[in-house]
């Protein structure tokens, strides 16, 4: 369902675009694969002069491989534009110290501290957090296969707490009664 209209006219003045995909290997990998692209209707001042309306201030890619513990083994950041485009393409490198760090809880805390202020770029961070779900979403199938194994979506969302309908339902398993809970 869409939004309702607004009440109100209105010109468009930014688009921020995050596109993410996943992609399983022959090797037995995945690789997810984020863009992240901010333009404008209009032109706007950029570091170097105008930018005419349409193109994008920020352009950058980010590849992560991931295993099927959701590890990353292999990440590759790439800025195909930013506001200071030198200054900016100098951290892409940096970002393959995501390698190691696996996406599970802690992971956003495990960006902030390897990238956060200075040591990193806000806009690629941005997306190497939307990434994080995406890659979760791409290992479903795989982490939920062993039913000895506590699905890692219970507790991380409203609709999956322990005490809910919807564990009881699916995961009885796992399932805590709690006293809120009835």
């Amino acid at each position: 369902m869409p939004l309702p209209a607004p009440d109100c006219a209105r010109q468009a003045s930014h688009q921020r675009s995050i596109t993410v995909r996943a992609y399983h290997r022959t090797d037995g990998l995945w690789d997810i694969e984020g863009q992240l692209t901010d333009a404008w209707p209009a032109p706007i001042r950029k570091a170097d002069g105008m930018l005419a309306a349409g193109e994008p201030m920020h352009s950058m890619w980010l590849r992560l491989t991931v295993d099927r513990t959701a590890t990353i083994v292999a990440a590759l950041a790439v800025l195909d534009a930013g506001p200071y485009d030198q200054a900016c393409q100098r951290i892409a490198p940096d970002y393959s110290q995501l390698v190691g760090v696996r996406v599970a809880r802690g992971y956003r805390e495990a960006i902030r501290r390897l990238f956060g202020r200075t040591a990193g770029c806000t806009h690629m961070n941005e997306l190497a957090t939307v990434m994080g779900s995406a890659v979760l979403q791409a290992l479903w199938e795989v982490m939920t296969q062993d039913p000895e194994d506590k699905p890692f979506s219970i507790d991380g969302c409203h609709a999956l707490k322990s005490s809910g309908q919807q564990v009881a339902l699916h995961f009885p398993r796992w399932y805590r009664l709690t006293p809120e809970a009835g």
